[in-house]
């Protein structure tokens, strides 16, 4: 067999040992009882070994060196495909199968940990086992090296290319225009939650499908399901699944969580499932994917256009929004005013979260923050950018669900998701006749149909950067999030 051919089936082999850890690791978030979770960690541990010893096995190493001689054309699907698989292979070469195996099962555990600790809030019952995983992450960052700094190689895994040092400038222009934004506005905002009511969870589970439909995810190969903390996931070709949670006061939680996780199962379901396995068949980096989630949520969601649309039918389904007409709902929606939960925060501030765990994240790894002051120095931080006492460990630093599974680097991507978006709804109104009239009437196809042509379809044949410079004729940058921002809510105050 060709060797390129060998490497597309070691490649889909791979790929099945890895939805099935998916499938495992959803179940665990949604159904999983809490004493099975440590033979689940087992599970985990032992398929994610499997898959590291059938992507690092001498052989892969060969069959990319041969095909690599054969000089497939750089448009060709091959070309691609290589240009990953090396780059995957010669990091994971790296990395020993018992730290990788161990890297999992100590996920599998902290993840079970972080869920108690948070619901208790008492940070000393998640401290060991963060601990266990930041050590693991330096671990990791100095077996794949690095030149400047160790954050670097963790980074590299979710956006390609990236560096502290290159995304450094480009969130110092976005926290100067944010902090002056949120300046701003803040004599229009209020300390109240405007739109709060009763919504019984039904009533959102149904609107909620509804939506989640006429953007145009598809129900036979996906569903909705609760969980702790909302995530969408893959589980195959054909099987792209999403979650949210509910506040029975708040139906904006479930809402935009849906409408989030909906951009990024959109984006699963616009790829090309023949290539699912391959780089062709993967989302170009999480940045990307972020701008897809970011886009639906705010661009779309969060606009006056979507609910002079959608307010008879919500008030339909969430009866107690009859007491609100479609502009009160509006600047519920857009209701400026900093709090303590980044999932749950508005559009402006949400960066700032951002920055906040960018920068505690680097001084993990870097050495100049240490785990067991990860309180103090969280409530201290978050007072100086957001001017909110932290009052408990649940609503601060025990928040969000990623440092528990390991994912130190990931955090950078949510904002850069949000530039991204921002670029490419610019570029979308530009190249897309009637667009806003079209979204006025939730139309969406014909934006979801650009973002298949410019985005999707792509996968991984192109580096982030260089994507997004196709896609809009520059590399990301602040300024359109910025524009975007000022124009939608200074004309407010």
């Amino acid at each position: 067999m060709d060797p390129y051919q060998k490497l597309v089936e070691r490649f889909q082999e791979v790929q099945l040992l890895r939805s099935t850890s998916a499938i495992l690791e959803w179940d665990q978030e949604t159904y999983l009882p809490r004493k099975a979770v440590s033979y689940r960690a087992n599970q985990l541990s032992y398929l994610a070994g499997k898959a590291h010893i059938l992507t690092t096995a001498p052989e892969v190493g060969e069959w990319i060196t041969t095909s690599e001689q054969k000089g497939y054309p750089a448009e060709s699907d091959e070309a691609p495909n290589l240009f990953h698989w090396r780059r995957d292979y010669d990091r994971a070469t790296k990395l020993p199968v018992s730290f990788v195996e161990e890297f999992e099962r100590s996920a599998a555990h902290a993840r079970e940990a972080w869920k108690e600790a948070r619901e208790r809030s008492e940070f000393s019952i998640f401290k060991s086992h963060l601990q266990k995983m930041v050590d693991l992450n330096k671990q990791k960052a100095d077996l794949f090296g690095y030149q400047a700094s160790p954050y670097d190689a963790l980074l590299d895994q979710f956006e390609p290319g990236a560096t502290v040092n290159t995304i450094r400038p480009v969130f110092a222009d976005l926290k100067s225009a944010l902090v002056d934004l949120v300046q701003a506005i803040a004599s229009g905002s209020s300390d109240t939650e405007p739109l709060a009511g009763h919504y019984p969870v039904a009533q959102q589970q149904s609107f909620n499908q509804v939506i989640a439909a006429a953007l145009g995810y598809d129900f036979d190969a996906g569903r909705i399901d609760t969980t702790t903390h909302p995530f969408a996931s893959t589980l195959g070709p054909d099987d792209q699944r999403i979650t949210t949670r509910y506040d029975e006061k708040l139906f904006q939680m479930s809402l935009y969580g849906i409408m989030h996780e909906t951009g990024h199962a959109l984006y699963e379901q616009g790829l090309r499932k023949e290539a699912f396995g391959t780089p062709l068949g993967n989302a170009a980096s999480l940045g990307l994917h972020e701008s897809q989630s970011r886009l639906w949520e705010n661009h779309v969601g969060r606009s006056a256009a979507f609910w002079e649309k959608w307010y008879p039918e919500a008030a339909q389904f969430l009866t107690d929004l009859k007491r609100f007409d479609p502009s009160t709902i509006v600047r519920g929606v857009q209701q400026v005013r900093p709090s303590f939960i980044r999932v749950e925060a508005d559009e402006v501030t949400y960066d700032l979260h951002i920055l906040l765990r960018f920068e505690i994240e680097v001084g993990l790894l870097e050495g100049s923050v240490a785990v067991a002051d990860l309180p103090a120095i969280w409530n201290e931080r978050f007072l100086q950018l957001f001017g909110l006492k932290v009052p408990n460990d649940q609503l601060g630093v025990l928040q969000d669900i990623h440092w528990s599974i390991g994912a130190l680097g990931y955090f950078p991507t949510y904002s850069l998701g949000n530039l991204n978006a921002a670029q490419l709804m610019n570029s979308a109104s530009a190249d897309i006749a009637g667009l806003n009239d079209a979204l006025t009437r939730g139309e969406y196809r014909p934006l979801l149909d650009w973002l298949r042509e410019k985005i999707h379809r792509h996968g991984q044949r192109y580096l982030p950067n260089d994507l997004m410079a196709r896609a809009t004729g520059e590399s990301t940058s602040a300024k359109y999030r910025i524009a975007y921002l000022q124009q939608k809510y200074l004309q407010r105050v």
